[in-house]
């Protein structure tokens, strides 16, 4: 996909969650966009000339001196050089247009299907009884996933059920979201 067909399909996504129960997922994405992509980079100080006035220079002709080095246009032993006489930095980028939609595909995957597969899972452990332990607990009927305490969305989050959505629907959306991904990467 060229990017105009991308932002087309991003766009396409967020409306389709803004107006549902989903619209949550959309804080969660749109922070993690704001975060960008961390990437390894060299810090390293240029190969100083003769005749150059360290003490008497200004910041900006200090901060000339050195350059930021992609870890990954580095070969692995010049990588290694380079680790030695520059400092290895976390800096970010922001993400492309094909990541972000692969992000928003991502998440909604996770809500509709990992996240009632995860439940399903947990029931199960829940409702299993260990031995000695007959009759002596109440059996586990619904799990429900609250967000983190720190969380600041802005909208409310919602409950899903794992029995509201039957194991072959949620085959069939994770089968339509990996083709949606597989169009986004070719």
């Amino acid at each position: 996909m060229n990017q105009f067909e991308l932002r087309r399909v991003e766009q396409q996504l967020r409306e389709a969650l803004r107006d549902t129960a989903l619209s949550w997922v959309l804080d969660d994405v749109d922070a993690a966009i704001a975060a960008g992509v961390p990437e390894e980079k060299i810090l390293r100080r240029r190969a100083q000339r003769r005749g150059d006035d360290t003490y008497a220079a200004s910041p900006i002709s200090v901060a000339a001196r050195y350059e930021v080095v992609d870890r990954s246009e580095l070969g692995h032993v010049e990588f290694e050089a380079s680790r030695k006489r520059g400092t290895l930095v976390i800096a970010t980028r922001a993400m492309t247009d094909e990541e972000r939609v692969q992000l928003l595909l991502d998440a909604v995957r996770r809500v509709l299907v990992e996240l009632p597969e995860i439940e399903l899972e947990s029931l199960k452990t829940l409702r299993a009884e260990s031995e000695g332990d007959a009759g002596s607990r109440s059996i586990a009927e619904a799990v429900v996933f609250e967000p983190d305490e720190s969380a600041r969305s802005r909208r409310s989050r919602t409950e899903f059920r794992a029995d509201r959505m039957p194991a072959q629907r949620r085959a069939r959306v994770s089968q339509l979201l990996a083709d949606v991904a597989r169009d986004v990467r070719s």
